[in-house]
């Protein structure tokens, strides 16, 4: 397994970016880094979502994990990763992806299906771990044929495609702008950006317990 050390820079924030070949969950090899770090892998071979399931995480695909200071009251980063989200899509959008929105609480989609995810988790006072998965080359359907229905990736959408790299300083650059937002005035700037982004209609078909659907 190759390590190497990098760095990627925004306004205020210097990270501290590992790069690996390969890893179990970048989440999981965050935890012993300290706040301002962040690990990228070519691959994870355990990689997962929300309640622990299984996150398709190949070569191609953009597998980051950064840890972020959680500095002052815990009340402070209630919403954090509605704040994150609305962050992460600004920065989409600005690669000329249109069709990008946010599914509360972690999935971003194109159109209706699935191109990334979050997982933030808070494992130690004083520190936030967010992991983002994005297709960006990569086919997850190849390994899991039930995601060629509800899973999408970059290359689909926009032509030509940021490298891994380009695509990791500008993932950096929007949690760092994220957790200045939210220190400087909590929620109330993502939610008027997110509030601005869902009045759009957009289609939903809703599964009955009963049996059948309905659409609207």
């Amino acid at each position: 397994m190759s390590v190497n050390a990098d760095s990627a820079k925004n306004p205020r924030v210097t990270w501290n970016l590992v790069h690996l070949s390969e890893t179990t969950s970048t989440n999981d090899i965050c935890r012993a880094m300290p706040p301002w770090s962040a690990v990228r892998a070519d691959s994870q071979t355990r990689g997962r979502g929300r309640f622990g399931r299984a996150f398709v995480s190949q070569k191609g695909g953009l597998w980051l994990s950064a840890s972020l200071p959680a500095t002052g009251p815990a009340e402070v980063w209630a919403g954090f990763s509605l704040r994150v989200g609305a962050s992460l899509l600004a920065y989409l959008k600005s690669l000329g992806l249109s069709a990008a929105r946010l599914r509360w609480p972690n999935d971003i989609l194109c159109g209706p299906r699935k191109l990334a995810g979050l997982l933030i988790e808070q494992p130690a006072s004083g520190e936030l771990i967010v992991g983002y998965g994005m297709n960006v080359l990569n086919e997850p359907w190849n390994d899991s044929p039930e995601l060629k229905e509800t899973s999408t990736r970059l290359a689909d959408w926009i032509s030509p495609v940021p490298d891994l790299e380009n695509l990791t300083n500008g993932i950096l650059e929007a949690l760092a702008d994220a957790h200045r937002q939210m220190l400087a005035g909590g929620m109330l700037v993502a939610i008027e950006e997110l509030n601005a982004g869902w009045t759009e209609p957009v289609p939903v078909e809703i599964s009955l317990a009963s049996g059948g659907s309905v659409r609207g």
